[in-house]
């Protein structure tokens, strides 16, 4: 299968945000302090050093898209702002920046494209690079630049800061395509199920990722809902039809999370699991501590709880993978945004990478 060097289109963090205004003069006040105009005018040339110096565990990669979501927008500013909050408390970590996926607004997938859609897109964003068949949508985009970077970077591990949640379904292609789900647990933390075969006739959005991402599981058992509590079936109708196991918040609010997460690792290693995946949805967490994204939800865990979960799961399973995703900073007040983006930073820092 042939593999577009996406690498060649990436921008600069902040920066792919693709709107009638870049964004660039934000990313520049947010970002300034750790990538100079250089970096930021010249990150095209600058990506392929960078890849190549990628000797951490793990690499960032901004998806800054909510054309999957289907509630409120607003997922779209959330690579930016989790930047900002992150390399404030982990500079170190500038250097596992790869930039921006660059995300035309109005596209999702390029399966929604006529050929005309897709040549003038293509067009736009490739320039004189365009050849008949290059991904144009972010998901596409999305896909192959990780399939590109497993190619290229040893034991490579994607960080990506969404952007809505249809994020996963294209993270779990590449992983799909590139065989690294066969010893794979996965955790989803996140109040809803995202479990629509389809949401008005679109397969590969917001609702539907887990769905998609269920038929690439080897062991769909293997493959953990965290949090559950805003649904339309019961838990048993999900598990019956999916196979996946789901742990609903009521469930586990009592439950001491050491304690839980203990328990789940000896379970997930008696089905043969040796690593992990994490999807990462703010709205897991109740919504006093995350009112900065589309479906805020009540009667969830703590950012506490939640990342005392992922410190001890990623301490005993490795973590091939993470995404943070539905995180909105500029819905609500500021404050609301601030205190989002200071509950889903807490959740990153309790991921174990070794």
């Amino acid at each position: 299968m042939t593999v577009f060097p996406v690498s060649k289109i990436v921008r600069s963090p902040g920066s792919g945000l693709l709107s009638f205004t870049t964004g660039s003069g934000k990313a520049k006040r947010f970002l300034g302090e750790w990538f100079d105009g250089s970096a930021m005018k010249d990150w095209q040339t600058q990506l392929p050093d960078r890849i190549k110096a990628q000797q951490g565990p793990f690499s960032i990669i901004g998806f800054p898209s909510d054309c999957g979501g289907g509630i409120c927008r607003g997922t779209a500013h959330g690579p930016l702002h989790l930047r900002k909050k992150l390399y404030e408390d982990h500079p170190e970590w500038v250097t596992r920046d790869l930039g921006d996926i660059p995300c035309i607004p109005h596209l999702l997938h390029d399966v929604m494209l006529s050929d005309r859609q897709r040549e003038l897109s293509g067009k736009a964003l490739w320039n004189d690079s365009f050849e008949a068949g290059s991904p144009v949508s972010p998901l596409n985009l999305l896909e192959e630049f990780l399939v590109e970077l497993y190619r290229t970077i040893s034991d490579f591990r994607p960080l990506v800061l969404g952007g809505d949640h249809s994020t996963a379904g294209a993270i779990f292609e590449a992983l799909h395509r590139e065989g690294r789900l066969k010893n794979c647990a996965v955790l989803q933390f996140d109040a809803h199920t995202d479990l629509l075969e389809s949401r008005f006739g679109v397969e590969n959005c917001f609702a539907t990722w887990t769905a998609n991402a269920i038929k690439r599981m080897p062991d769909p058992k293997r493959f953990v809902q965290i949090g559950i509590r805003a649904s339309g079936f019961p838990k048993q109708h999900w598990e019956s039809k999916f196979g996946l196991r789901q742990h609903w918040a009521e469930d586990l609010l009592s439950l001491d999370p050491a304690k839980y997460a203990a328990e789940l690792v000896a379970d997930l290693k008696a089905r043969g699991c040796d690593c992990l995946y994490i999807s990462n949805d703010i709205d897991g967490t109740d919504k006093q501590y995350a009112p900065s994204t589309g479906t805020p939800e009540g009667g969830g865990m703590t950012p506490d709880w939640v990342a005392k979960v992922i410190e001890v799961c990623t301490s005993e399973l490795k973590l091939i993978g993470a995404d943070m995703v539905e995180v909105a900073p500029v819905i609500g007040s500021p404050a609301d945004g601030e205190l989002t983006v200071a509950t889903a930073t807490r959740i990153l820092e309790a991921h174990q990478w070794h």
